[in-house]
């Protein structure tokens, strides 16, 4: 799919910074009397990015490759992700079981079910697995990037796949049967995320509708039980200078259906033709009931400053899981509580949030 770029302005706080390895803590307690959970990875001082999660800012490592997301259930962590180049896992706590595959496998989602592990992501195409035994998707070129397992114990894998006429289509399988999502008249949409709330189920990521001047313009959108699609504003249209928008994670509760995700913005020119430096990029945003709310944070670096992958709520707390540039120019695993900026590692660690979860 067509990964984009977007851009506003920002602030942002360093809590602190530990050694490869360390306990990280970056200010301790994010919510009063609950546990927050983020998933994702960092880079060591040799270079190797360590797939980790942090508990309410205390970082805990698990080996090479990165944490795509994660649940907690009866105390116990369960995380999935992979490592390029080698095979999908999975950890409960710091034990690794490895997914069944080819040895190219990535898994972006996971879910617990009557202490059973199912996982979605791709290998040769859209797959699930159910503890590590994989489960292949119709769909050819595919990916699965969310799971959600009703308490009927049907399984839920969102997704896309192309057809015949190389159009990018969002998809769910329930079972391992696939059903179409909409998506725009002659254009393109993909599933990021899955969810259940009240038995209905919730699937969340982006649409791309044919557009003169752009070729596509990509909207963050998300689609309920019955299939209608909900395309979220981006806060203006292309002749105000945004790209368009994109959404890679969802939560649904009483409160009200919260999109995680990111808007790209034009870069400006000068008279030459040359581009202003500091104009367009990427920003980190999310949408509550379909309204936009900024995350302000990150130093304009090369056409991106922020990222929004994923977002929980609780409590009264909304906490949203991304990344954001630093004053060194460096990708930053962060989060924001309450559109709070906290920095996970130190402003010169690379590394990525991907995943977040509040045990109430």
């Amino acid at each position: 799919m067509k990964k984009i770029l977007s851009s506003i302005i920002s602030i942002f706080i360093v809590l602190s910074c530990g050694e490869e390895g360390d306990s990280v803590s970056a200010g301790g307690e994010f919510i009063p009397e609950q546990d927050v959970y983020i998933g994702g990875y960092f880079n060591n001082s040799s270079g190797q990015q360590i797939a980790c999660y942090w508990k309410n800012g205390k970082r805990f490592d698990l080996g090479e490759g990165e944490v795509s997301d994660l649940v907690v259930v009866d105390g116990k962590v369960y995380s999935v992700g992979y490592n390029f180049g080698g095979n999908a896992s999975y950890w409960i706590d710091n034990e690794q079981f490895e997914l069944e595959g080819t040895g190219n496998a990535e898994a972006y989602a996971i879910a617990v079910h009557d202490g059973d592990v199912y996982t979605a992501g791709r290998d040769n195409g859209a797959s699930y697995w159910k503890n590590t035994k994989k489960n292949k998707l119709s769909g050819g070129d595919s990916s699965g990037y969310g799971i959600a397992v009703k308490d009927n114990g049907n399984v839920f894998v969102g997704g896309y796949y192309m057809n015949n006429h190389h159009f990018v289509i969002p998809a769910f399988w329930k079972n391992g049967a696939r059903t179409n999502l909409s998506r725009p008249s002659g254009g393109d949409g993909e599933v990021q995320d899955v969810k259940i709330y009240n038995g209905s189920m919730y699937y969340f990521g982006m649409s791309m509708a044919p557009n003169n001047m752009l070729g596509y313009l990509p909207k963050a959108s998300y689609w309920k039980a019955n299939g209608n699609r909900t395309d979220l504003p981006n806060g203006g249209g292309w002749q105000k200078g945004i790209y368009g928008g994109e959404s890679y994670g969802g939560f649904v509760n009483s409160t009200g259906v919260y999109v995680a995700g990111k808007i790209d913005w034009i870069g400006e020119v000068d008279d030459d033709g040359n581009d202003i430096p500091g104009t367009g990029g990427s920003y980190a945003h999310y949408w509550h009931d379909g309204t936009k709310v900024d995350l302000l944070g990150g130093i304009f670096n090369d056409m991106w400053v922020s990222t929004a992958y994923d977002v929980a709520a609780s409590d009264g707390y909304v906490v949203v899981a991304g990344d954001v540039a630093s004053e060194t120019q460096t990708q930053v695993p962060a989060v924001w509580v309450n559109g709070e900026l906290i920095h996970l590692e130190g402003s010169d660690t690379h590394g990525v949030a991907k995943a977040v979860f509040i045990v109430e």
